[in-house]
């Protein structure tokens, strides 16, 4: 008999939405990922053997990968903006 077997990431995309990008300075599309480390048997992924990893950000338009924090400051808070107009 002949098995394949091996260990090794799985990402898993959570979300996708805009944001402002600050490495591309534009406003783009994003995903954010999760990643998970399997058991794999013939490529395919079976068992987690470890909890998710920390999230990370990926940036559509220029393809880098930051962590999950730039949400938090790239997004204009609307209640903020409207406080200003008024």
């Amino acid at each position: 008999m002949f098995f394949i077997f091996g260990l090794g990431p799985k990402t898993k995309v959570i979300e996708k939405s805009q944001f402002n990008c600050p490495v591309c300075r534009s406003r783009s599309s994003y995903e954010l990922k999760q990643q998970r480390n399997y058991f794999s048997l013939f490529f395919i992924p079976l068992i987690p053997l470890s909890k998710a990893n920390a999230s990370f950000v990926k940036c559509l338009h220029c393809g880098t990968e930051m962590p999950a924090q730039v949400l938090e400051h790239a997004q204009p808070d609307p209640q903020r903006n409207s406080n200003l107009e008024a």
